[in-house]
């Protein structure tokens, strides 16, 4: 994998501005010096994020389905670093510098805009589109284009047991058989509402191709599901 040095001076910067956000005690920064090992392509259970966040676009009427939240270069745990990734590593073929690597607002509408993209993702994504190559596209060392069609060029690994999966829509299930019904490369996020665990978002670890990959067992991205009844609320 080809890897892009950055002076000791823009490295420096770009670590301090990562560290004054508030991380997970399992999270570390890692240097963009140092690459990626592997890809998590995160899906969201949308109608549980719009239980979480029912004032953003389209949650008037989610959709009963997992969207795509992005596809973020990772690196293996490390003892109780179990979210290790780089972040703004601005090693895209497109940015000018290492401090500013913003996507054009007109190659962000016309992503945004492309159908097959569109159909897999939120509702008026521009925000995330740009939160996401800002943070996790920077360090793929693609362009903007060959980064978002990823996400349709990767979407079949969201492999699950749909059957199965659906019969618990609008309902509970213990979360150690929900997990029966993913991969072995898969992870979940969930979170606490009004006595309830929801399940929140699936994180499928992969290599570059799409293959599966299962040398970081130990991945946990964000709030973990305890093993307990674990709801997944019913969409539109």
């Amino acid at each position: 994998m080809k890897r892009t040095q950055f002076t000791a001076a823009a490295m420096a910067t770009l670590l301090i501005s990562y560290s004054a956000l508030a991380l997970d005690a399992n999270e570390e920064i890692t240097p963009s010096s140092e690459g990626y090992q592997y890809l998590v392509y995160a899906v969201t259970w949308q109608p549980s994020f719009c239980k979480l966040k029912p004032e953003t676009s389209g949650c008037d009427k989610p959709p009963q389905k997992f969207l795509t939240h992005g596809i973020w270069p990772y690196n293996n745990s490390i003892g109780q670093k179990t979210n290790r990734h780089p972040a703004a590593c601005n090693t895209a073929p497109s940015c000018e510098s290492a401090a500013k690597c913003d996507i054009d607002e007109n190659k962000l509408q016309e992503i945004s805009n492309t159908p097959e993209i569109a159909e897999l993702v939120t509702v008026a994504p521009q925000g995330m589109f740009r939160y996401e190559w800002k943070k996790h596209g920077t360090c793929a060392g693609k362009t903007e284009s060959a980064y978002f069609k990823d996400i349709v060029r990767l979407r079949e690994v969201v492999d699950y047991n749909e059957p199965i999966f659906n019969a618990w829509v609008g309902h509970s299930v213990e979360f150690d058989l929900l997990k029966t019904a993913f991969p072995n490369n898969t992870s979940f996020r969930c979170f606490m509402l009004e006595g309830k665990q929801y399940l929140h978002e699936a994180f499928y670890s992969i290599n570059p191709d799409g293959t599966p990959y299962y040398d970081d067992g130990s991945l946990q991205i964000g709030i973990p599901c305890e093993p307990q009844e674990t709801f997944i609320p019913r969409g539109t």
